[in-house]
């Protein structure tokens, strides 16, 4: 279907987000969500999450 412009949650950039309906729940009895996150915010803490389950370097 077509984009939506949506406000990101963590920073406020103004993103193109994919229509609703293409989205898939993880849920069954759920309906489907777009996301409210941009593309951008969503790798950094990606990146967090993941460098916090990394051991830390030896001094």
């Amino acid at each position: 279907m077509g984009k939506l412009g949506q406000r990101c949650l963590f920073c406020g950039r103004i993103f193109e987000n994919e229509a609703p309906d293409e989205t898939v729940s993880i849920l069954p009895g759920l309906t489907p969500k777009a996301k409210s996150i941009c593309p951008i915010c969503e790798a950094r803490i990606k990146k967090e999450a993941e460098d916090a389950w990394k051991d830390p370097k030896p001094m």
